[in-house]
Order: C-alpha cells, then structure tokens, then sequence
C-alpha cells in the first residue's frame, strides 16, 4: 500500500507595520510594547527598527546600538548594501549593553535616511523581498515605520499585511490621518494588495481632557466606514518613566492599567479577533471611568 504524501505548510508571519507620517504619536512606544506583549503570549517576534531616527534602537541598546552597526547588523546595511536580512537580525535571549534582547530585532542607523537617493527598478519592493527568508521563522514582524512619506514608509507598507495607524488624540493630529490613509490605498493599488488597515490606535489619551474626548469622538464618527478605531492609549507618565530608564513600559510596568490595551491588541491578534474597539466617549461614561480610577 502507497501511502499518500502528506505535505505540511509552515505558517509564514505576519507583518505588521506602525506608520504615521506625524512624529511623537506613540509610534515606537506602540512597536516595543506590541512585540513584547506578542513575546509574552509565546508568539515568535521579529521586531523591525526602519526609522533612521533609530529610537527603539537607543531605547533596547543605548551606546551599543553604534556597535550593531559596525558590525553590520542593521537595517541600514541590508537596504543600502544588500546584506541578508538574516545576518541582521539580533537574536532573542542575546546580551548586548548587560540587557537580554526580549525578541528577535533588528536595529536602524542614521545611515538610513539616504534611501530616498537610491534610484532603481522595483526597489520599493526590497524590503519585502527581503524578508521572504525569514519569515517562515517568526510568528509577527512587526515594523516600526519612520515618521515621514518617504520611501521607507512605502516600503514599510508594501512588505507588511496588516498597518496599525497612530495618533495622538490632538486637533491637529487627527486631521492628518487622512495623509496615512491615502498613502495606504495608493500601496494598495500599485504594490501591496493584501495590505490591510487594522486600526486607528489613539494614544496619549486623556479622559477627563474634553479636548481629548471631542478628538477621540471625531476620530469614531470620521473612520466609521473608513477603518477601525481602536481602544485608546492612555496618557500616563508610566510610559516617560518607562523611556527614561530605556525600558518598555509593559516590561518595567506589567501590571498597570494604561498599558493593558497593547496586551488586548495582542491578544486579538493571537486569536484572530477584532482588535478592541473605542467606544464614543460621553458623560456618563467619563464619569464612570473617572470613578473606577479614583478607586
């Protein structure tokens, strides 16, 4: 008897960008803390630096993030120089500056904001080409985007499956999503057509701010058939405390309220659920939550 071949596909991961062009809306805070929360819930993550600002680099490796670099093991070094993608990749459980990696990284360098000179055929697709070899080994990648319209961004959105979009709950903010939101149907049409928008993720949110609040209902009623808005960030000085000893706030904090929506949005996208959504924010309701943190 010939026994049928059984052939086994190994999942592949998937990737998920955190883009905005506006700078300080919580875009890395929301990188470290997604990947760490995914970590904690034994998923296998791969966490992507691609901002030549190179913040989560400094965040997890301080004054040794310059020596990642020289030992090419940068984003930097695989885009410019066509390095394998591998040979970056800082593995999980490794000590570099007396810390333990948490996850799989790879960092970013300065050296990265003259991709926007490169100029060749296809080349917005490099980073997607680049990791098809790894991604068979990860359960999430996860890409911390730069806070700009440029090539990066582009190629951010055109490797990555799903896109979570930050903003921080200020007038001027939220006026400028629409810019994300056209880039990403253009990435749609012309490069990545299964990239999905999982969510508008409002950070540094503060309930009893009415400004805040207005901003927050704006956000709701404006996206309702656009894409989701997700449960809010918190605004607490836990996640200052937290960058000030260049740490990941749900690492330092596991416990604390203002960071448990990253484990919620984790623990969605583990069980293939919709992330937790926000709810219009009224005066009842601020009342209510208002009572449940004075308590």
């Amino acid at each position: 008897m010939v026994k049928p071949l059984v052939v086994t596909q190994r999942r592949t991961a998937r990737v998920l960008a955190i883009a905005n062009q506006k700078g300080g809306v919580g875009k890395t805070t929301s990188s470290l803390n997604l990947a760490f929360a995914l970590t904690q819930l034994s998923q296998r993550v791969l966490l992507m630096d691609l901002d030549p600002q190179a913040t989560a680099t400094s965040v997890l490796f301080g004054q040794a993030a310059i020596d990642l670099f020289r030992q090419k093991r940068t984003i930097a070094q695989v885009l410019l120089d066509d390095g394998p993608l591998q040979d970056a990749v800082v593995r999980a459980g490794e000590v570099i500056s007396g810390r333990d990696v948490l996850f799989d990284f790879i960092g970013s360098h300065i050296n990265l904001a003259g991709i926007d000179m490169r100029r060749e055929p296809g080349f917005d697709a490099a980073l997607q080409d680049a990791l098809g070899v790894v991604r068979t080994s990860y359960d999430y990648v996860i890409i911390d985007a730069p806070q700009n319209l440029g090539t990066l961004t582009w190629m951010a959105l055109g490797a990555a499956d799903l896109v979570i979009i930050p903003v921080q709950t200020e007038p001027y903010d939220a006026m400028g999503v629409s810019m994300i939101l056209d880039a990403t149907r253009k990435v749609q049409r012309r490069l990545n057509t299964g990239l999905r928008i999982a969510g508008i993720l409002p950070t540094r949110y503060s309930a009893n701010l009415a400004i805040d609040r207005e901003v927050l209902n704006h956000l709701i009623t404006a996206m309702a058939d656009i894409a989701p808005v997700i449960e809010a960030v918190p605004n607490s000085t836990v996640y200052s405390h937290a960058a000030w000893a260049s740490r990941i706030t749900l690492e330092a904090s596991p416990k604390s309220r203002v960071v448990q929506v990253y484990v919620k949005i984790a623990q969605a996208l583990v069980a293939g659920q919709p992330l937790p959504h926000a709810v219009l924010a009224t005066t009842p309701e601020l009342k209510s939550r208002l009572r449940s943190e004075v308590a």
